[in-house]
C-alpha cells in the first residue's frame, strides 16, 4: 500500500512536468489526436506544420495551440521561427512516406533521418531537455530478420531502417546535447476518421466492398490500438518515462493476425467467406515479447481504454457512412 501511494505522489510531481511542449507532424492523425490530448491535461502547444498549404482543419480550432509553419528541410531554423524559450519538450512525428511506395524511397528516407537530428540540435538551442521520438515496428522488424543469411527484405524496409538509424542516431545526439530522449515504437494504429491503408483500414475496406478476403494464414502475432490510446501513451511516456529508454506502445491484448480479421469480419458480416492463406507470408514474424508493453505501464502507469472490438466498431460505422454510403443504399433497394 505504501509502495503504491509512493508511486501516485511520483506521478503527481512528475505531472507537473510539462506546461509548454513543441509538436512536429501535429496536423497528421496522430499528431492532431496527441495535441487533443495534451490540451486536455492543461499543456500549451506549439504546433509545427509543413507550411501554409497543408490541411490544418483537425487542430485549427483547438484552443492553447499555436500554429508555426517550418517544413522539415528548414527545421534548423525553428530557433529562429518560435521566440518561446520556456518549452519544456518536443514531440517529433513529423516523417515523410511513412505510407505506400514512399517507404521505398531511400533518399526521402535518409532526409528523414537528417531532419530528425536537425530538430535535436534546434531544440537544444532553445533550451528544451526532452525529446519524445515517433518509433515504429518496422525497427523490430529489421532487427528481426535483415541481419540473416539469405534474407531477402523487400525496398519498403527502407523505412523501418530509416526509422531504425534515427532511433540511434537521435539517441546519441541528444546525449551529447543534455537533452533527454525517449522512443516510443508505435503500434498499428486504426481509428475512426483515419485516411490512411494500414492493415486494420486495408481489411475493413476491402471486406466493405465486397470484393475477396484474400490474406496471409494470419498465424504471426499482431497489436492494434485506437488512436486515442496511442495519444494517450505518448504523453505517459513523455511526463512518465524514464530518459534514454524506448517504450512499445501497445494494447497488451496482442493476438493472431487471424484473430483481427475474423473481427473484422464479424462486425461487417460473419456470412463474409475469408480467404486465408490466399496471400504468402514473406518474412519472418516478430515474437511475442516485440509486443510487451509492461514496461510503459510499469514506468508510467498507462493503461490501454479501449478494446479492438469497441474501436473497430467505430471505425466501420464511420467507413459506412463515409466511403460506403453508396453501396450500402445498393443493398437496401
Amino acid at each position: 500500500m505504501l509502495q503504491k501511494s509512493l508511486l501516485s505522489i511520483l506521478y503527481i510531481r512528475r505531472k507537473t512536468f510539462l506546461k509548454k511542449v513543441i509538436v512536429t507532424g501535429a496536423n497528421g492523425f496522430i499528431g492532431s489526436e496527441l495535441l487533443k490530448e495534451l490540451i486536455r491535461e492543461g499543456i500549451q502547444v506549439i504546433a509545427v506544420v509543413r507550411c501554409e498549404n497543408s490541411s490544418i482543419t483537425r487542430i485549427k480550432d483547438l484552443p492553447n495551440v499555436s500554429i508555426v509553419y517550418c517544413d522539415m528541410g528548414d527545421i534548423h531554423n525553428l530557433p529562429e521561427i518560435i521566440e518561446d524559450r520556456n518549452i519544456d519538450a518536443c514531440f517529433h512525428l513529423a516523417w515523410l512516406g511513412s505510407f505506400g511506395d514512399e517507404r521505398g524511397d531511400y533518399e526521402m528516407q535518409m532526409r528523414n533521418v537528417t531532419y530528425a537530428l536537425h530538430t535535436i540540435d534546434a531544440i537544444s538551442k532553445m533550451g528544451i531537455k526532452r525529446f519524445i521520438g515517433a518509433g515504429t515496428l518496422a525497427e523490430k522488424d529489421v532487427l528481426n530478420y535483415h541481419a540473416e543469411d539469405g534474407a531477402i527484405p523487400n525496398s519498403v524496409s527502407f523505412y523501418g531502417i530509416a526509422k531504425l538509424t534515427a532511433h540511434f542516431m537521435t539517441k546519441t545526439e541528444c546525449t551529447r546535447l543534455g537533452i533527454d530522449h525517449i522512443w516510443c515504437y508505435l503500434s498499428n494504429t486504426f481509428a475512426a476518421g483515419s485516411t490512411t491503408n494500414n492493415f486494420v483500414m486495408m481489411a475493413s475496406r476491402l471486406m466493405l466492398s465486397g470484393k475477396r478476403a484474400s490474406f496471409t494464414a494470419g498465424e504471426q502475432i499482431y497489436d492494434f490500438m485506437y488512436v486515442t490510446d496511442t495519444a494517450r501513451a505518448l504523453q505517459f511516456a513523455a511526463k512518465y518515462g524514464n530518459k534514454n529508454t524506448a517504450y512499445y506502445l501497445g494494447s497488451n491484448k496482442e493476438r493472431k493476425l487471424k484473430e483481427y480479421i475474423k473481427i473484422i469480419r464479424d462486425m461487417i458480416d460473419p456470412d463474409i467467406k475469408l480467404y486465408l492463406g490466399d496471400i504468402p507470408f514473406n518474412g519472418k514474424p516478430l515474437p511475442p515479447e516485440a509486443y510487451d508493453g509492461q514496461k510503459l505501464m510499469h514506468d508510467t502507469g498507462f493503461k490501454p481504454s479501449i478494446d479492438f472490438e469497441e474501436g473497430i466498431k467505430w471505425t466501420i460505422e464511420w467507413l459506412r457512412k463515409t466511403e460506403f454510403n453508396d453501396i450500402q443504399e445498393m443493398g437496401e433497394q
